[in-house]
C-alpha cells in the first residue's frame, strides 16, 4: 500500500490518470484542494480566523464564505496569500493524515492517491511514498481547458504562469506518466508504473 501523490500543470490530464488508475486497481482518492473547500464553510475550522483575518467582505448573503470574493482580495499580495496559507494549509495537512489513517483502516492494502495544487509547496509531499508527475504539451493543456472551463486563452496562459513550472514537477517526481498522445498509451505507462510500485 502506497500513498501516491499526484502532481501536474492544469489541463495535463491528473483525473484521467487518477481514473484510469482507480479502473485498473481500485485506489483510495484523497483531495487536498476538496478539503481546502470543506474547511472554509461555516462551522468548519478556517471559517472564523479566515474572517477575522479578511473581513466580513468575503461572506454571501447566508454568511458563508465566497471563495471568488476571498481570491480577489488575496490573489497578488504576498503577504495576504500567507497569511490565508498559515490559516489553511496546517489545517489542510491535518484532514489529510486524518484521511489517509482512515483509508489504511477501511481499506488496507489498497493504494491512496493524494491530489494537491500546492502538494508540493504546502509540505504535503512530505506524507506521500511516491510522486506521481502528469505531462501533457502547453497547447493540449490549453486546448482541453478552453473546451472543459471555457475561458479566455489570456486567462488560461495567467493561471499556467502562476503555477510551477513542469521542470520543477519533474524533478519532484519518482514518475512521470505522458498524457499527450492517447489513452492507450496513457494506460500502458500507469500499468508499467503500478508493477513497479508493487515489487
Amino acid at each position: 500500500m502506497k500513498v501516491i501523490g499526484i502532481v501536474g500543470g492544469m489541463g495535463a490530464g491528473k483525473s484521467t490518470v487518477i481514473a484510469i488508475l482507480n479502473e485498473l486497481k481500485p485506489v483510495s482518492y484523497i483531495s487536498a484542494d476538496l478539503i481546502g473547500h470543506e474547511i472554509l464553510l461555516k462551522g468548519h475550522p478556517a471559517y472564523a480566523p479566515i474572517i477575522e483575518a479578511f473581513g466580513t467582505s468575503i461572506l454571501d448573503e447566508h454568511g458563508e464564505i465566497v471563495r471568488k470574493k476571498l481570491g480577489s482580495l488575496v490573489f497578488g499580495n504576498e503577504e495576504s496569500v500567507k497569511r490565508l496559507n498559515a490559516i489553511t494549509h496546517p489545517l489542510i495537512t491535518k484532514c489529510v493524515i486524518e484521511r489517509i489513517n482512515e483509508a489504511k483502516q477501511i481499506r488496507p492494502g489498497q493504494h491512496i492517491i493524494l491530489e494537491a495544487a500546492l502538494l508540493l509547496e504546502s509540505g504535503l509531499v512530505d506524507l506521500t511514498d511516491t510522486v506521481v508527475a502528469v505531462y501533457a504539451d502547453a497547447d493540449i493543456r490549453l486546448k482541453r481547458v478552453i473546451e472543459r472551463e471555457g475561458l479566455e486563452v489570456e486567462q488560461i496562459l495567467k493561471r499556467f504562469k502562476a503555477q510551477k513550472e513542469w521542470e520543477e514537477l519533474k524533478a519532484a517526481a519518482d514518475y512521470v506518466i505522458d498524457n499527450s498522445v492517447s489513452l492507450e498509451e496513457t494506460r500502458e505507462q500507469i500499468k508499467v508504473f503500478l508493477e513497479q510500485i508493487e515489487k
